[in-house]
């Protein structure tokens, strides 16, 4: 078994591919329609050949999403914390759901959200 990706829905995929590209650095691999009634966008990490995220946005849908109750986060790992922090502050337009800060295992991370309130987990690995 092989872990391929995670998907989920957006309502503006503009402004999700610009917080994920330009805000969050990932790669826009591929954006491919589906049927006429929805796109894909696909993202990787850099320097990863296969996509990890898929989202997709339902054309003429209005209305946000409910996230659900059993829906947590996806986490990244990243090398300097504070420095994406930092990046991410700088850029604006990002919703901080905690700032860099360490649990009592010592392991450091923070929380955003992105444009369509789905939370993302950043997890210092040096």
């Amino acid at each position: 078994m092989q872990y391929v990706h995670t998907c989920y829905r957006v309502l503006d995929l503009e402004r999700s591919k610009e917080f994920y590209r330009d805000k969050l650095g990932l790669e826009l691999v591929r954006e491919s329609p589906v049927g006429g009634d929805a796109t894909n966008a696909f993202f990787g990490v850099p320097g990863d050949p296969e996509p990890r995220l898929e989202l997709t946005l339902n054309h003429g849908r209005e209305e946000p999403y409910a996230l659900g109750e059993g829906y947590s986060h996806v986490a990244f790992a990243v090398a300097d914390l504070d420095a994406l922090a930092e990046r991410l502050e700088q850029a604006g337009g990002v919703d901080f759901e905690s700032k860099p800060h360490a649990m009592s295992s010592g392991t450091r991370l923070f929380f955003v959200r992105d444009p369509d309130g789905y939370r993302i987990e950043f997890i210092e690995r040096r």
